[in-house]
Parts: C-alpha cells; sequence; structure tokens
C-alpha cells in the first residue's frame, strides 16, 4: 500500500468523521449534514472493500471519542450505508441489486436499533404489528438506498474525473 493511498484514507476518514459531528459543534442546524458523512466511507469501499470497512471501524471509533450518540448513529446508519454501497457496487454491477442489499443491511441495522435498543428511527414510533414496522423500514431502507447510490455515484465520478483515487 503506497503513501498516497494511506494518506487519501486517512483524509476521507476524517472528513466523514467531520461531517457526523457537525451537529455537535456547530448546533441541530446542521444535522441534514450528517447523511453525507457516508460519501467518503463509500468511496473508500468502492476502491476496497477492506480498506473501506476499515475506516468505517476508524472513523466510527474516532467519532466514538467526541460523541457516543454520533458514534452510534454512524455505526448503525450513515457510515453502515456508505460501506455497504460501496461495497455491493464494487461486486455487483446493476444499481437495483445494489439498493436492495444495501436496503437490507440498513432494514436489519435499524431493526437493531428500533426494536433492540428502542431508540425511533424514523423519529417516529412505527404504526401496526412488528411485521408490519419491519416492511415500512425495508421499504424505506431500500428507497433510501436507491436515492443515495445515485448521490453517491455523482460525488464519485465527479472527483473521479478530478483526481484519480487509485
Amino acid at each position: 500500500m503506497s503513501i498516497r493511498n494511506i494518506a487519501q484514507g486517512g483524509l476521507l476518514i476524517c472528513l466523514s468523521a467531520i461531517l457526523q459531528l457537525l451537529p455537535t459543534t456547530f448546533g441541530e442546524i446542521f444535522i441534514i449534514a450528517t447523511i453525507l458523512s457516508a460519501i467518503p466511507i463509500y468511496i473508500l469501499s468502492r476502491i476496497s472493500p477492506k480498506v473501506g470497512l476499515i475506516g468505517y471501524i476508524i472513523a466510527g471509533i474516532c467519532i466514538f471519542f467526541f460523541n457516543v450518540h454520533e458514534g452510534l448513529f454512524f455505526l448503525f446508519t450513515n457510515g453502515l450505508v456508505g460501506v455497504s454501497l460501496g461495497t455491493f457496487n464494487y461486486i455487483l454491477e446493476s444499481k437495483l441489486l445494489i439498493s436492495l442489499f444495501s436496503g437490507i443491511v440498513l432494514t436489519l441495522s435499524l431493526s437493531i436499533v428500533n426494536f433492540i435498543i428502542g431508540i425511533p428511527v424514523l423519529g417516529i414510533n412505527l404504526p401496526g404489528k412488528l411485521l408490519t414496522q419491519i416492511s415500512i423500514l425495508m421499504v424505506f431502507s431500500i428507497v433510501y438506498s436507491f436515492v443515495y447510490l445515485y448521490l453517491a455515484n455523482f460525488i464519485y465520478n465527479f472527483l473521479k474525473k478530478r483526481y484519480p483515487f487509485k
């Protein structure tokens, strides 16, 4: 592994942590910026799934040092979206399959947060029985993954034209 790759990884990990921690530093008005914290992890995972997974873990640990709540949120949502979309994009060609598999991973993670830890992940208590609630999470996760994949691909391709990653 070259010095350039290590520097790129470190920069992307720091960027991911900074984006996730913006609301804790500058106020809740920057809560929407946390969504973007998955993009650096996506880029790392798309280049190399192993490096992406390591970057996801390191970014999560760094965020934990500053704020436990944001660290948990990153590990169970934003970071997980980045690593799963990037990894599946590395392996698969079909955007639909990438979104479907990432949506399933996100659904499992959101189910842990919602049903085991007890934090309502969508900000509300989901209506209906358990199967209905999981179905709502599944539909939300797949649609979110599909839309996020297009955003992440756009940013990845834009950056790759101007600065080659490998």
